[in-house]
């Protein structure tokens, strides 16, 4: 029976270029569906077990961080592969550990993509040559490859909403805590990155080129 593949993408011209990859490795037989957000991501994985889903991160109606786990919990058994602009070095790492088989930059040359799906599709993990040194301590729990690996996934993602300008309201609105809560999770950021404000935060950010608003 052929593979069932999902590919998620809010641009048209990624969610084609990626089909005809995906034609090209795993055979013009393949069937494919496509998600444009988060929302329909979710909904396709709930009427359908797709044997495959190739996802970007960076979508509307998505929480990036929360994406893998509710898809998972839905369908504990889908091979994930993302496929994004997100630096490797600050988010590969929490999406493999997420339960995402593969992780590739959109940067990397097509051959890179080409593997990386043959793999995934197998079910067996997928990780580049570059992300080899990267990752294989991470992986392991033994080193921080940057300061933001201090960082849990809840303040990971209170540091993402500050970035984006959020106060302590916005911050516990968009994660359903208390605006005390979310005040105490950014002091736990700072503490935790060794910094005293906003504006050394989106110093730090610009180092590890981590962008809350990059458009993929």
């Amino acid at each position: 029976m052929p593979l069932s593949i999902l590919i998620a993408d809010d641009h048209q011209l990624v969610r084609k270029g990626l089909q005809m990859v995906v034609k090209d490795v795993l055979g013009y037989n393949v069937g494919v569906e496509f998600a444009e957000n988060g929302r329909q991501v979710i909904e396709k994985v709930t009427e359908k077990d797709f044997d495959l889903l190739i996802t970007d991160l960076n979508m509307p109606e998505t929480n990036d961080l929360a994406l893998i786990p509710d898809i998972l919990s839905i369908r504990p058994k889908l091979r994930i592969l993302v496929v994004t602009m997100k630096p490797d070095k600050v988010f590969a790492t929490r999406f493999f550990q997420a339960g995402a088989l593969g992780y590739v930059n959109k940067n990397e040359p097509d051959a890179v993509l080409a593997e990386a799906i043959q793999v995934v599709s197998q079910g067996r993990r997928y990780i580049s040559r570059s992300q080899g040194d990267i990752f294989s301590n991470a992986l392991m729990g033994n080193v921080a490859n940057t300061p933001f690996d201090k960082l849990s996934k809840r303040e990971f993602e209170v540091t993402l909403l500050l970035l984006k300008g959020y106060g302590a309201l916005e911050v516990s609105n968009a994660l359903s805590i208390s605006a005390s809560t979310a005040s105490s999770y950014r002091c736990r950021v700072f503490d935790k990155l060794e910094i005293k404000n906003l504006l050394e935060l989106n110093h730090l950010a610009q180092v590890y080129q981590i962008d809350p608003d990059l458009e993929e």
